[in-house]
This record gives structure tokens, C-alpha cells and sequence, in this order.
């Protein structure tokens, strides 16, 4: 039985009056005692007594023994031993123990933080282990995956230690040395919210670690939803009724004034096939099994936004921009998309809540980066001792208040045990709420892997865009089942 409410029921009732005003909107050091010299066992002013003379006498004539002839080479043997232990320790420990350390660099590529979030972090470091150097750069998302994977594989200018995204470990892995069980134990993830386990491990083995934990998250214009009497839904029928409701249409134009929700198209919306692979797996779908029932419905529930309630279409400006100037009431989006929202417009009056779900599931979709080191690191051992340092709680919150004076917020912590220090923060909360039930597939936006990611994403696409364009859900079924069966082919360890 489908979960999804009927796609063929046709909401007659009219939109929202279009001449209606538009709103836009450290303990202390234990005491170490005072070391106090024992008495001397002879006190000053003391003296000692002279043993009494000895009396004399003639000593008995004793018989003339005559010495042997060897005790003159017992001085030289020793004399012999001696030099030879020094000679040793000249030539093997002694060298050991004076001779410099040398520094071992390590070169680390990271992705959207610039320096001034890591340095103080990284100084620290340096400072406990003189004998390691860091270097960071924030490198270009643009072809990031492709240049990783070519300068791993020919050796030159790789790093030691390199951001990738949770869904590409079927990519990389190979590329990839995984953690040394005496540094980062495999019961480490045990410590992490479920979804690192499944993204960060393969083979009984630790690939990389997160420094944040992020995904897709219902955002909400306040004053919009307060003009209608609404609340943020907490399910998709609700919300696809609210996006109705909240939209109006120019009635001479017909053209959408203020969309209710940044639902059913490609181009002009952020994060649109998360979106869709939120609605698959919430369905109890595979995206790698276009054909089936449930993919099929997720697919018409997705475009039935644009294709038939006509809450959004291809002419909206961007959602991001479209939410921050007013003209669209709900997205969908992850944490980092505050920081572009507040910089359009300061004044927009939002709230975030948990994405919506469908009956009889709690999914939520993540998105997410994590740290890993290279098989072509000569440091590799050094390199995940690093990694485990910047994993820490003490680190990782330094880390979030370097990036919320960057960004305003920083990435919410993937640490169970750390899910009670933003709970206060409206924001940021919702996203540590549905963490424990974060699920991801190979459909998410914004890697720019060139990869797994953005080559299904293309065959979704192109089916989205058909059945826009007036097509039916089963006639794009065999191209959208071919294309990813191929990709999916390309990658085998995807699952």
C-alpha cells in the first residue's frame, strides 16, 4: 500500500487571495609536598670517637709465599671490557640518543573551512608535538574528487591527509589507508551517530572519520506561515496541502507570486535529488531500482508539486535566493545554506525544523564530510594520529567556534555524547534531532565528484525533467533502469 496520499486528488480550493499584502520577510594541579632532606646521621658539633690504640707487638715471621703470575692480567681484561662496552655504546646508543628528530610534515587538504578555522587548533598541535608540522589549505570543489584521485595515484603533490564525502568511500577505498587499530580502534565508530559506521567503514576497517554531521532539514519563513495560522509540518501530506494553500498565483498572468514550497524541479532547486532520495527511501525504495512501485510513486510525488498543484516551476529564481527574498515559504536544505540565507537578507524571520516524514518512518537524509589519509601518505600512522586529535570534543567544539565566526554556525557535531550542546540553538538543533536516523544513497547534490553522485544524478534528472515536460512516470522508467544499472556497474563496492 502506498504511502504517499493520492496522486490524483486535485486540491480545488483556491489559493491564497493574490492582492493580499506579500509578507517577506581545567581542575587545579594536585599539591606536589615539599621535599624535605632527611637528618644527617651526624649532626654538626658531633664528634666521633677514636678507636683505641692498638697495642704493639711483634708479629710472628711468617713464610715467604712467592705471587702468581697472572694477577697482573686482571686489571688489563677489565681495563680491556670497559673500553670495549664504550666502544659499543659510541657506535649504537649514544648516536641514538643525541641525534636530532626530524620533522615530519603533513600536507592537509580540506574543503570549505578557510585557515583561520583550523590554525588555532592545528598551533596546539604543533606545540605538544614539536616533531610535526601541519600544513592546510582549503582546496576548490570544483574537480576536487578527480584531482584527489589523480595525485594519489601518480604520487605527486597528494596530501596526507584529505577531506572526502560520506558517499564515496566505494570510490576511493582503494585509494585509501584505513586507520591503525592501535591508534583509532574499529569500536571508535561506536562513539558516532549509526550513519558514520555504515559511511566510514569498510571490512571491519576505519577509512575516515567526520568532524561534523550534516543532511536536510525543513526550513521555514515565520511570518508567512503566521499569516496562514500555520505550523512547520512534520508530514508530506501536510505539507503538500500548506504548499498549496500558501501559494498565489497572479490570476490575469497565472504566474506564481509566492510559491508555497521549492518542490518538483531540477534546475532551480538546491539539493533537489536528496530531496527526491529522501522521498525514495522513506518509501521503502532502492534508487538503484528505478522500476520499482516505490520508486515509481516517489518520482510522482516529487513532481506533482510542479506538474499539477502548481506550488512551484521552472520560472522561480533559485530556492535558496527565492527563501531568502520572501517569494518561497518552505525548503529543504542542510546547516551550511544558513550562513547564504542570512547573507542575502539579515532580516529574514526563519525557523529550521526535522524534515518531513511519511507514515510508519523516521528517515532523515545525510550529507556529510570526513577525513581520511591517502595510501600515498609516507606518514600515514602520524597522519591518523592527527585525525584522531582534531576528532576529540574538546577540538571539535574549538573547531565549531572557529566556523560560526566565519559562517555564523559551524558543522553540528557527529558525537552522540555531544548532541546536548546545541540543543538550544533553533538552527542548528534540528538537525542533531533527526541524526540518530540519517540514511544517504548516491543522490546527493553539491560533491562535485564527477562521479557516483553526479552521474545518477543526471539519469534522475533527465526522468524529473520528462515527466515535466508531460511525460509518464512508466514511460521514463527503462532509460532511467539502464542508465543507473550502468553507473552502479561502474562502481561495485556502491551499496
Amino acid at each position: 500500500m502506498a504511502k504517499f496520499p493520492d496522486p490524483t486528488k486535485d486540491y480545488s480550493g483556491a489559493p491564497v487571495d493574490p492582492n493580499k499584502p506579500l509578507m517577506v520577510s581545567s581542575p587545579q594541579p594536585a599539591e606536589v609536598p615539599v621535599y624535605q632532606a632527611p637528618e644527617p646521621s651526624n649532626p654538626v658539633g658531633a664528634t666521633r670517637e677514636s678507636p683505641a690504640p692498638i697495642p704493639s707487638q711483634e708479629s710472628p715471621v711468617r713464610p715467604y709465599i712467592s705471587p702468581s703470575p697472572f694477577r697482573n692480567l686482571i686489571p688489563i681484561i677489565i681495563g680491556v671490557a670497559v673500553v670495549a662496552i664504550l666502544a659499543i655504546l659510541g657506535f649504537t646508543v649514544l648516536p641514538k640518543l643525541f641525534k636530532k628528530t626530524e620533522s615530519i610534515t603533513l600536507n592537509y587538504w580540506g574543503l570549505w573551512e578557510p585557515n583561520s578555522v583550523l590554525q588555532a587548533v592545528i598551533s596546539d598541535y604543533e606545540a605538544t608535538n614539536p616533531g610535526v608540522k601541519i600544513n592546510y589549505s582549503m582546496q576548490s570543489p570544483k574537480n576536487y574528487r578527480s584531482r584527489l584521485q589523480s595525485a594519489i595515484n601518480s604520487g605527486t603533490g597528494a596530501p596526507d591527509i584529505a577531506r572526502i564525502h560520506n558517499t564515496w568511500l566505494p570510490m576511493l577505498r582503494a585509494s585509501l589507508t584505513p586507520a591503525p587499530e592501535t591508534v583509532v580502534p574499529s569500536t571508535t565508530l561506536d562513539l558516532y551517530y549509526p550513519i558514520v559506521k555504515k559511511n566510514a567503514s569498510a571490512g571491519g576497517k576505519i577509512y575516515a572519520l567526520p568532524l561534523g554531521i550534516d543532511g536536510l532539514a525543513l526550513f521555514y519563513n515565520e511570518d508567512i506561515l503566521k499569516e496562514q495560522g500555520a505550523t512547520p509540518p512534520s508530514d508530506w501530506n501536510t505539507l503538500r496541502k500548506l504548499a498549496f494553500d500558501l501559494t498565489k498565483i497572479n490570476a490575469e498572468t497565472k504566474v506564481i507570486e509566492r510559491a508555497g514550497a521549492a518542490i518538483g524541479t531540477t534546475g532551480n532547486i538546491d539539493h533537489w535529488s536528496d530531496i527526491l532520495g529522501l522521498l525514495i527511501l522513506q518509501n521503502s525504495g532502492d534508487p538503484g531500482k528505478p522500476s520499482s512501485t516505490a520508486v515509481q510513486d516517489a518520482l510522482t510525488f516529487y513532481t506533482i508539486f510542479s506538474s499539477q498543484d502548481k506550488s512551484w516551476d521552472s520560472t522561480q529564481p533559485n530556492s535558496i535566493y527565492a527563501f531568502a527574498t520572501g517569494t518561497v515559504a518552505m525548503i529543504l536544505a542542510p546547516s551550511w545554506q544558513i550562513p547564504e540565507i542570512k547573507a542575502i537578507n539579515p532580516d529574514l524571520k526563519f525557523g529550521v525544523a526535522p524534515a518531513p516524514t511519511l507514515p510508519s518512518t523516521n528517515l532523515a537524509w545525510a550529507s556529510y564530510w570526513m577525513e581520511a589519509v591517502p595510501k600515498s601518505s609516507a606518514n600515514s600512522e602520524v597522519a591518523w594520529k592527527f585525525i584522531k586529535y582534531l576528532s576529540s570534543e574538546d577540538v571539535l567544539q574549538k573547531i565549531y567556534a572557529g566556523a560560526a565566526q566565519v559562517h555564523v554556525v559551524g558543522e553540528p557535531y557527529p558525537l552522540t555524547s555531544m548532541s546536548n550542546l546545541l540543543s538550544n540553538d533553533p538552527l542548528v538543533s534540528p538537525f542533531i534531532t533527526q541524526a540518530p536516523n540519517y540514511s544517504s544513497w548516491y543522490l546527493t547534490d553539491r560533491t562535485f565528484d564527477e562521479g557516483i553522485n553526479d552521474q545518477l544524478i543526471k539519469y534522475y534528472e533527465d526522468a524529473v525533467n520528462a515527466i515535466n515536460d508531460g511525460s509518464t512516470v512508466s514511460s521514463i522508467l527503462k532509460t532511467l533502469d539502464e542508465g543507473v544499472t550502468q553507473i552502479l556497474t561502474k562502481f561495485p563496492e556502491a551499496k
